[in-house]
């Protein structure tokens, strides 16, 4: 997210310091050199920076597991990164000038210099062995990410920068996920994203993307890493708490959808409802599976069929079976009485 204040401090200072007009065009120019020096972000954060060097591996600054491993791997380039965020003004991101002159210090690193080192290696192999090692790594990149739906140019692409540039696993990690952030819905579009976001609502667990994106990338949700093992434990701790007559059920691995079906079924065939009008979040519905007899025994479905028809929020008495029910009575009675032969 922008830092607005922090964006508005530096159009000030630009305008006084080039001694140009306080114009819209102008503070439309300045906020422009400022979105594409810090990314929105804040200037004072290291951040900010590494975001601008690796857009597509920010996801590892999440304050935890991720961040550290960043540090491990970046090393001095951080230490750069640090320099500039706690001493701006021995920095110029404006000039042409100011920005070759800090390219230079970030080619001087350890880190780039060691990129430099393994690109070189890589130039000097002969064209055939370079196609060899690349469809070995595609072949092992397609196994491993299979779920994720990446094309093959995405594909080659993780195989040259994990051979030219020597990404290890937990940079591709981030890299293939990072592939995915301009689509619709992103890693939730994913066979695994489908199949986890499938779990969590046949629990009827709510959860974020967030969340999700969490589980298949490794990246903190407020600090805090997830798994998909551990949301779907936290579904069935969560249906649990919610459907306690089913604990039984959900501990042998039923969902929430799975022990609903028989009353939601029973419910749309009584009421001549389409199936999809008896939901879960509906209080009437759910009631089904929050009722929990004095010994701890869900409802029946015969208890079920006896609220369908006797609570009048549920307009049992407007369908076809109940008026045939209802002309049945009433001609066993006449029978009965000797109103009819």
């Amino acid at each position: 997210m922008a830092n607005s204040a922090a964006k508005d401090k530096f159009i000030k200072e630009q305008l006084d310091a080039r001694g140009l007009p306080d114009t819209d065009a102008n503070r439309k120019m300045l906020g422009k050199q400022y979105d594409k020096i810090y990314l929105g972000g804040d200037p004072k954060d290291w951040r900010t920076y590494f975001k601008q060097q690796f857009p597509q591996l920010s996801g590892m600054l999440d304050g935890g597991a991720g961040e550290s491993e960043a540090r491990q791997i970046f090393g001095d380039l951080i230490d750069l990164f640090i320099d500039v965020a706690q001493n701006p003004d021995a920095y110029d991101f404006v000039s042409t000038a100011g920005q070759a002159a800090f390219k230079a210090k970030v080619d001087a690193t350890k880190y780039a210099q060691q990129t430099t080192q393994k690109r070189a290696e890589w130039d000097a192999l002969k064209s055939v062995e370079k196609q060899d090692r690349l469809k070995l790594k595609a072949s092992e990149l397609r196994a491993q990410y299979a779920g994720l739906g990446l094309t093959t140019t995405e594909i080659d692409n993780l195989s040259l920068q994990a051979l030219r540039d020597g990404r290890g696993d937990f940079e591709l990690k981030y890299l293939a996920f990072g592939k995915l952030a301009d689509r619709t819905g992103g890693v939730r579009e994913t066979k695994e994203g489908m199949d986890l976001v499938a779990t969590l609502k046949a629990y009827d667990y709510d959860f974020t993307d967030d969340m999700i994106e969490s589980a298949l990338t490794g990246a903190t949700v407020n600090g805090v890493p997830q798994s998909s093992e551990l949301l779907i434990n936290k579904a069935r701790f969560g249906a649990k708490q919610k459907y306690g007559a089913f604990a039984e059920q959900f501990d042998q691995g039923f969902t929430v959808n799975d022990v609903f079906e028989p009353y939601q079924t029973f419910a749309a065939r009584l009421l001549e409802k389409p199936i999809s009008d008896i939901s879960l979040k509906k209080d009437m519905y759910r009631l089904a599976l929050e009722h929990k007899n004095e010994d701890g025994s869900a409802m029946s479905i015969t208890d079920w069929s006896r609220k369908l028809k006797t609570n009048k929020e549920y307009e049992w008495r407007y369908t076809n079976n109940a008026n045939q029910l209802m002309s049945s009575v009433a001609s066993t009675l006449e029978r009965a009485f000797g109103l009819i032969r």
